[in-house]
C-alpha cells in the first residue's frame, strides 16, 4: 500500500506543478503580449498621424525620411530571419518584394545614421541575389 501512496503523491504533485506552470506562463505571456501589441498600436499610430500632419502640411521631405526609416526598420527585422532561412525557401512575392527592395535603394541610395543599420541592410539587399535566394 506504502508504494501506491507514493505514486499517487507524485501523480498529484506533477499535476499540481504543471497546472500552476501552466497558468503562470500562460499569464505572463498574455500580459507580455497586450504590452507588445499596444506599444506597437501606439508606435503605428504615431507613425500615420507623424506622416499625415507633414503631408497635410505640405512638407514631403519630413513624410519621406519618416517612411525611409520605417522602411529601414522593417528591413532590418527582416536580416535574421534572411540569414537563417535555406535557399530556395522564399515565397516567390517575397523574393519579387526583396528584389524591388533592392531596385529601390538602388535608384535611391540612403545611409542612417547609425553604419551597423547600413550593414545590415545591405546584407539584406545582398540577400536578393540570384546564388543566395534563387
Amino acid at each position: 500500500m506504502k508504494p501506491i501512496r507514493v505514486i499517487l503523491f507524485l501523480v498529484i504533485a506533477l499535476l499540481l506543478g504543471w497546472a500552476i506552470g501552466s497558468y503562470s506562463t500562460d499569464h505572463f505571456y498574455d500580459q507580455w503580449i497586450r504590452r507588445y501589441q499596444t506599444h506597437s498600436a501606439f508606435a503605428n499610430v504615431n507613425d500615420r498621424l507623424t506622416a499625415l500632419t507633414a503631408l497635410r502640411a505640405g512638407d514631403t521631405n519630413a513624410t519621406a525620411e519618416l517612411l525611409e526609416a520605417q522602411l529601414d526598420e522593417q528591413v532590418a527585422v527582416l536580416a535574421p530571419i534572411l540569414q537563417g532561412m535555406p535557399a530556395g525557401q522564399l515565397q516567390p512575392q517575397n523574393l519579387r518584394l526583396l528584389k524591388q527592395l533592392r531596385n529601390y535603394r538602388a535608384a535611391h541610395p540612403r545611409k542612417t545614421s547609425g553604419p551597423d543599420i547600413d550593414q545590415i541592410i545591405a546584407a539584406v539587399l545582398s540577400s536578393t541575389n540570384s546564388q543566395n535566394h534563387p
